[in-house]
């Protein structure tokens, strides 16, 4: 054997033994680093489930100048409601009120928008359990409306 080829046989040995020495450490961690995925995968399960999850709708209601919706129960104290309406640009106006069934006390006001096709969006602070509905008003003209509510977790 020539000095040569004895000193590249010398070298993958070391590097051999230098990269079992380094997978060994690697395969006594796997244990651990196995676990680590199962609860990575819980935390993005969780980070899946947390945002605005539909409870009720999209429902659409004939032409109309008021809607109060039916009933929605969210699961969590955070809830939305959007509503929608067009209207060809005759300037009919609406709005939302989110409403406490049990009592019919108005929980939160929406402001008034513009028949548009875009969706008015309104939250409010709701008890988990209980049950809400929208009332829908138009200033001006009859329109379709198309509501829906969500719930944040």
């Amino acid at each position: 054997m020539t000095a040569r080829k004895s000193l590249a046989l010398a070298t993958a040995t070391v590097a051999l033994g230098t990269g079992l020495a380094i997978a060994a450490p690697a395969a006594q961690a796997a244990p651990a680093a196995q676990s680590a995925p199962s609860t990575a995968a819980s935390r993005e399960a969780s980070a899946a489930k947390a945002g605005w999850h539909l409870i009720w709708g999209p429902k659409s209601h004939k032409p109309t100048k008021y809607w109060a919706t039916p009933d929605f129960v969210p699961r969590s104290g955070t809830l939305g409601v959007n509503a929608r309406c067009w209207n060809g640009g005759d300037g009919t106006k609406y709005k939302i009120d989110v409403v406490r069934t049990r009592d019919k006390k108005v929980v939160k006001k929406g402001g008034w928008g513009y028949c548009n096709g875009g969706w008015m969006t309104v939250k409010a602070n709701a008890s988990s359990g209980t049950s809400y509905y929208m009332r829908i008003y138009l200033k001006g003209k009859a329109h379709t409306i198309e509501a829906k509510a969500y719930y944040y977790r």
